[in-house]
């Protein structure tokens, strides 16, 4: 029998460690795409394309991706949450399923994104805080790090911290809410909200703020490297593991003008 086509959208949690990444590859390479689109299949039986609301890059992590798909199947929301549970992975986990217009597309319905890129200042690794946190066992000066990170708040031209290999058509982005903190075990927080991101970004901002902290860089240098537009003014790229997707923030309704 032949169903209608519908649009579920839903909500994805998953540590991204033993992940090439979000994005399917061409080969056999274990990506969250992937593995949601074979669940997703086996429970449908058919073919599915998982769309998501960001591409994260191998070992970064999520605690609120969007994702949506198409189905030719009756099965309730709650019914393929369930399903799901039972055939993903434990280091991924879907929720919040719901059924959406046809034409709904997550990277269209956010208003932003928070993420936190975590660290932990140490010689010796601690194992449990090592898939979500990057050990630096170099001394940082914290108030060189928050006058890093603060040089890039705003609108600006972010092609100095953009992968080389990145595609998108502008590299202006606009970073509204930069905040660091402190977790258990001695974890440093680093909370950046912006409406987008490029490429490795924040990886790249983080890894040039470590820099600047330890000494490395000049902490008020973020203009003159931001004005460089060469990614080979920037520091390293931090690793991966470090960074979680923290929230997707949903895009405010369309302000209307009433006239009299």
């Amino acid at each position: 029998m032949s169903w209608p086509e519908r649009r579920l959208a839903f909500q994805v949690e998953y540590d991204g460690t033993d992940f090439a990444g979000w994005q399917r590859q061409a080969d056999d390479t274990p990506t969250i795409q992937a593995v949601l689109e074979a669940a997703i299949a086996d429970v449908v039986r058919h073919e599915v394309a998982v769309v998501g609301g960001s591409r994260t890059d191998a070992g970064v992590h999520a605690r609120d991706q969007r994702a949506a798909v198409t189905l030719f199947h009756p099965i309730r929301p709650e019914g393929l949450e369930k399903a799901l549970g039972r055939r993903l992975p434990a280091s991924i986990s879907v929720r919040g399923v719901r059924d959406v217009p046809l034409d709904f597309h997550p990277r269209f319905a956010n208003g932003g994104k928070t993420y936190c890129y975590r660290l932990y200042l140490a010689r010796r690794r601690h194992p449990l805080v090592d898939r979500f946190a990057w050990q630096v066992p170099w001394a940082l000066d914290r108030g060189r790090l928050a006058e890093a990170a603060l040089g890039c708040l705003g609108r600006h031209d972010f092609v100095s911290f953009a992968s080389a290999d990145h595609s998108q058509v502008t590299t202006v982005r606009h970073i509204s809410r930069i905040a660091l903190t402190d977790e258990a075990n001695g974890v440093m927080a680093l909370w950046i909200r912006g409406d987008a991101f490029l490429k490795q970004m924040i990886r790249n901002l983080v890894g040039t703020w470590v820099d600047a902290a330890r000494g490395r860089l000049d902490a008020g240098s973020m203009g003159a490297i931001l004005a460089a537009r060469d990614r080979q003014a920037a520091g390293p790229t931090a690793p991966g593991r470090g960074l979680t997707l923290e929230r997707v923030h949903p895009r405010a309704p369309a302000s209307t003008t009433r006239r009299d």
